[in-house]
């Protein structure tokens, strides 16, 4: 039986950046990932001859910037630039909004709905920057991180509290609220999407406080760069090597063994799975702590986001600003967001036991600035939308009842870009449960269960699981989801220690 040092269960993101911190560290170290690329859900993939679809996730801000200087990820061709404008939201009346860096383009923008929002858009940015930074904060610190009580007021609070502060133009307000439910089954007037919102402004990977961009090649080469780097340290990574258990002896775990019975030794296990994966499927039962089976039994994992992407024969051709012709608002995250009351309607259609009629759209558009991701002349259009339940009560998710939620969604966005459903030349639909099979996101959700007041920083599972040598680096560790890096790095620290002391 071989023996490593340190075994990581999944080739996500996380599970690759813990890998190549142990290996950095001199660790023999084995990444075993179940599919035939790494990555987790961090991956481009190529459905269609021709096109490099980034499948689940699809754009970067909050991966730690210490993680990119540590593991010298430039060096193995990680590049990431700026999405701007940042976001662009249609009205079916004809008007627009398009926000970006320049101020006095967004005061004209703004103006237009409501001259009052041009000096509160600017206090709502300096807000949710400074609520940004200080999670930031938190997430560099190991141990629990003090925050003050104002702040914690307003995650506590909802997006729709936090945003309403300061602005007045439903559109506005509608757009802003959006980084505060994305992947979340709530609404912007519902408790706890403060904290998400808040959440979605902590990144610094593009070298400000709280911007978005994309990866150039698509999310895949990012996850590719990272696997780069562990192998160039020393790491061992097998793909289509699927772990059927953990193996824990008087107390310890002490390796793990493969579908095909394959069997390997390690004084470290580090698992990058959804925490239901690591401790209901990979554990044999006896061996959980108590303090993490209350925790499993109360955790709230029930994914209500549908990804769609579309091949396009020509960019969409939005009434509210005609042509077909690469424009700026096509370079933007565009949002179906005309109201707060529209964005909580969606969620509370679906809470009501179906799935939204008239959904909230995020969609994004790589491809007029990273034109390589599809054949000459062609483009991507991914959309990210809520609210489409796991557990949806009204029917079955099936090729109908997912055929049916691509065509609401079409149709949806339709009604502001009429030419987008005939310039459709191929389609993937990824309702919850194939985000579940594909990518091990237990009950579809992106980011291993809920970043919700009760699930948020050290309110996640603990890297240091009570097992002995057991750590879990993914998503459901602090502080959490979205593509940061952070719960891996987290976990090599935490492994290192009594292996190298």
């Amino acid at each position: 039986m071989k023996r490593y040092d340190a075994i990581v269960v999944g080739g996500g993101h996380n599970g690759l950046v813990a890998a190549a911190y142990l290996a950095r560290a001199g660790l023999a170290t084995l990444v075993l990932e179940r599919r035939e690329i790494v990555g987790g859900a961090a991956v481009s993939e190529e459905p269609w001859p021709g096109w490099t679809v980034s499948t689940a996730a699809y754009v970067c801000s909050l991966l730690d910037p210490r993680i990119v200087a540590d593991l010298d990820l430039r060096s193995h061709g990680y590049a990431a630039y700026r999405k701007e404008p940042s976001s662009f939201t249609p009205l079916l009346d004809g008007r627009s909004l398009l926000l970006g860096a320049d101020a006095e383009s967004n005061a004209r923008e703004i103006g237009v709905f409501d001259g009052r929002d041009v000096t509160g858009y600017v206090r709502f940015e300096r807000e949710a920057t400074q609520l940004g930074a200080t999670l930031a904060v938190a997430f560099d610190s190991e141990t629990p991180a003090s925050i003050d009580d104002d702040a914690i007021v307003k995650f506590e609070g909802s997006a729709a509290e936090l945003v309403e502060r300061f602005v007045h133009a439903p559109v506005l307000a509608a757009t802003l609220a959006t980084d505060g439910i994305i992947g979340t089954y709530a609404g912007p007037r519902d408790p706890g999407t403060g904290y998400v919102l808040a959440h979605h402004y902590a990144g610094r990977a593009l070298g400000e406080q709280g911007v978005w961009g994309y990866v150039r090649g698509g999310m895949g080469a990012l996850s590719n760069t990272i696997a780069s780097a562990a192998r160039a340290a020393g790491a061992e990574i097998r793909t289509e090597a699927p772990v059927a258990r953990i193996a824990v002896r008087n107390g310890r775990a002490c390796g793990v063994a493969l579908d095909d019975g394959t069997e390997f030794e390690a004084a470290a296990v580090l698992s990058n799975a959804h925490p239901f994966t690591t401790f209901r499927t990979l554990l044999e039962p006896g061996n959980l702590p108590p303090a993490i089976e209350r925790r499993l039994s109360a955790w709230r994992s029930e994914g209500v986001s549908l990804k769609l992407n579309l091949a396009l024969g020509e960019l969409p051709n939005f009434t509210a600003r005609p042509g077909t012709a690469p424009a700026p608002h096509h370079r933007a995250t565009i949002h179906v967001a005309p109201s707060i009351d529209y964005l909580q309607e969606a969620h509370d259609e679906a809470r009501r036991g179906g799935v939204s009629s008239e959904p909230m759209l995020e969609c994004f558009m790589q491809t007029p600035t990273d034109p390589g991701l599809a054949p000459p002349g062609k483009h991507l259009l991914s959309i990210f939308a809520q609210y489409y339940p796991y557990a949806r009560r009204d029917a079955p998710w099936d090729e109908t009842t997912r055929a049916a939620a691509a065509d609401s969604i079409v149709a949806t966005l339709a009604r502001y870009a009429p030419n987008v459903p005939a310039a459709i030349e191929a389609r993937q639909v990824l309702a919850p449960p194939d985000l579940e099979s594909r990518f091990g996101l237990c009950g579809g959700h992106i980011f291993h269960g809920e970043l919700l007041p009760g699930q948020i920083l050290d309110q996640r599972f603990p890297t240091e699981t009570g097992i002995e040598g057991l750590y879990l680096c993914g998503s459901g560790a602090s502080p959490g989801g979205c593509v940061t890096g952070l719960p891996g790095m987290r976990a090599a620290r935490a492994s290192l220690a009594p292996l190298t002391f």
